[in-house]
C-alpha cells in the first residue's frame, strides 16, 4: 500500500496485474461452483432436453440460488481495513473476464512476462459457444473486453495502474470459436499519468485483431473514493 503526499489516506488499490496469494478454501469452493455454471451456459444453449426436463434442472437451480441468497453477505463496508485491503488487492479472481470465481469470465489466462515501462504480458483463450457471433466465430464485443483486460494488466504492470481512457480494436481476420487464441500486449511509452499501449490477437500465425488503449494513472484517493460508492450502494 501506498501514501501520495497530501492525499486523501491509505491507497489499497496496488494494481490489477496483483494475484493476492493463494485462494482461501472459501474461494476454492466458489471457483468450483463457478466452473458448474459454465458448463451450464453451454448446455442451456445447446441442449436437446425436454421442456419438462429443462424446468426440471431450472426448479433445481432455483432451489441452490434460494439457498445461497439466504446465507449472510459480506460486504465491502463492514470489512476491517487488512481485510478490505486484501479483498482489493486480488481483482484478478474476481474479474468478469479473466476471474476464475466469476462464472460469466471465460476465463483468460494472463501472464506477465515484464514489468516497468516495457511491460509486456501474454494471455491464452478459448471462447466457447456461449461467446458466438457469426457462426463459428468469437463476437466482437467479447474480443474487445479481452483487449481491455489484456492491456489493463499491462498498464498496471508498467507500476503506474489506472483506468481506461479509450481502446480501439481492429479486426483483421474471423476469429474462431473453441481454438486457443493468443493476446498479446505491451505499454508503448508513458507521458506522465497516460499510459499507451498497444496489442495483438493471434490464432496461431494468423492475425486476428490488434488493439491500442490509453490509460490514465489512477489517484490513490479515486481508489478510494471508488470504494465508498460501492459501500454506499451496499
Amino acid at each position: 500500500m501506498t501514501q501520495e503526499p497530501g492525499g486523501a489516506g491509505t491507497n489499497h488499490f496496488g494494481g490489477f496485474h496483483i494475484q493476492a496469494g493463494p485462494l482461501s478454501d472459501q474461494d476454492v469452493a466458489r471457483v468450483e461452483l463457478a466452473d458448474e455454471i459454465r458448463a451450464m451456459i453451454r448446455e442451456i444453449i445447446s441442449t436437446d432436453a425436454t421442456i419438462a426436463e429443462i424446468r426440471q434442472v431450472r426448479d433445481l437451480v432455483r432451489s441452490g440460488v434460494e439457498s445461497l441468497v439466504a446465507k449472510s453477505h459480506a460486504g465491502a463496508q463492514g470489512m476491517n481495513e487488512a481485510a478490505l485491503a486484501e479483498r482489493s488487492k486480488n481483482f484478478l479472481a474476481r474479474s468478469p473476464v479473466l476471474g476464475t470465481i466469476n462464472p460469466i469470465a471465460v476465463p483468460l489466462v494472463i501472464a506477465v512476462l515484464q514489468e516497468g515501462a516495457n511491460a509486456t504480458v501474454e494471455g491464452r483463450i478459448t471462447f466457447t459457444e456461449p461467446y458466438e457471433g457469426a457462426p463459428g466465430c468469437v463476437h466482437g464485443g467479447f474480443i474487445a473486453s479481452a483487449f481491455d483486460e489484456v492491456l489493463g494488466v499491462a498498464q498496471s504492470a508498467s507500476g503506474q495502474p489506472g483506468m481506461t481512457a479509450n481502446l480501439t480494436v481492429d479486426y483483421r481476420s474471423p476469429t474462431p470459436l473453441l481454438r486457443e487464441l493468443v493476446f498479446r500486449g505491451w505499454c508503448e511509452k508513458v507521458e506522465g499519468r497516460k499510459i499507451f499501449t498497444r496489442g495483438t490477437l493471434h490464432h496461431g500465425d494468423t492475425l486476428c485483431a490488434e488493439s491500442s488503449g490509453l490509460f490514465i494513472s489512477m489517484r490513490p484517493e479515486l481508489f478510494e473514493r471508488l470504494l465508498a460508492m460501492r459501500n454506499s450502494n451496499q
